[in-house]
């Protein structure tokens, strides 16, 4: 199938056809994008949903398609579902090229929710500006942007904690000051991201906080007590997230397999294994699948799938 006949099949019936047909729209030419584009826009807003949905979800599932080109296209689309869903398909795309336009997103009068979304897509460059991979005035750009939203008092929680969240790496005295208060205020989503923030932070200092944290009353502390921990990578934290693993939030179970996998170390693999043994189906999976991530990071060429 082309892409011409792609497209003539999704305006006739887009529920007849095969989830393989879009193959025919991944890693678009920039002649093969006006093609698309001039589709696009003759698609019913309901059509252009579906579509962006499925290629959002087929870039989750697959790493051999690419719909970035069409990411790209739609962060300026009207539609916030369609900008909602083309910003989380971007999830992998470290172009600098797309930072004007989710900063755009993040400063609009879109709804919390998309302005949200747009700050966690934000979250991934300060990490790749400090490893010199990106310039210093997209980093300076980003954190400038992020920043005016923390100051502004008038913003939504949701986008407010986001933006923490994103900001975080950049570790300056103000974003410090911004986390404190978070944790120590009464909103617990906002003291949830504050937690999450710390271990972005890369302070290793801030552990003993952290690991206290994951003993909170509060099932979502622990969650993002154990991301943090995973995000600060210090084997400290190991010991403490292992009793995660018989936590009655099953979120958090799963937060602590990812964060021992992603710390790694002795007794890390030692306690995974074990719920490879003894755990139920899906722990027993994540369990199984850390331990590979594992297996690669210490040796790449001896790496098996099998364990």
């Amino acid at each position: 199938m082309s892409l011409e006949s792609f497209l003539e099949a999704l305006a006739e019936d887009a529920n007849e056809v095969d989830l393989g047909d879009f193959f025919e729209a991944s890693g678009l030419l920039p002649e093969e994008l006006v093609i698309f584009a001039r589709a696009w826009f003759g698609f019913t807003v309901e059509n252009q949903r579906w579509i962006i949905a499925t290629m959002a979800e087929l870039t989750e599932d697959s790493s051999e398609v690419d719909f970035s080109a069409v990411f790209r296209m739609c962060l300026k689309d009207k539609d916030e579902e369609v900008l909602e869903k083309a910003i989380e398909g971007l999830w992998e795309d470290e172009d600098r090229a797309i930072i004007p336009g989710l900063i755009q997103v993040l400063h609009s009068d879109k709804s919390p929710q998309v302005r949200a979304a747009a700050a966690v897509a934000l979250g991934k460059f300060p990490a790749l500006v400090q490893e010199g991979k990106l310039l210093a005035k997209d980093g300076d750009s980003i954190l400038e942007s992020l920043m005016d939203i923390l100051k502004d008092s008038g913003q939504p929680l949701e986008v407010v904690r986001r933006s923490m969240e994103a900001v975080a790496p950049f570790n300056t005295p103000d974003i410090r000051k911004f986390v404190t208060r978070a944790y120590k205020g009464d909103e617990l989503l906002l003291k949830s991201s504050s937690i999450y923030a710390m271990g972005r932070t890369g302070e290793v200092s801030l552990l003993p906080v952290i690991i206290k944290e994951l003993q909170n009353a509060e099932p979502s502390i622990r969650y993002e007590s154990a991301h943090a921990c995973a995000e600060l990578g210090d084997e400290d934290a190991v010991p403490h997230l292992v009793a995660l693993l018989d936590d009655d939030d099953y979120q958090v179970q799963l937060a602590g397999i990812s964060a021992l996998g992603k710390i790694g170390g002795p007794l890390a693999k030692k306690v995974l294994v074990n719920c490879v043994k003894d755990g139920d189906a899906v722990l027993e999976d994540a369990a199984r699948s850390e331990l590979e991530n594992i297996e690669f990071l210490e040796d790449p060429m001896a790496f098996t799938s099998e364990v």
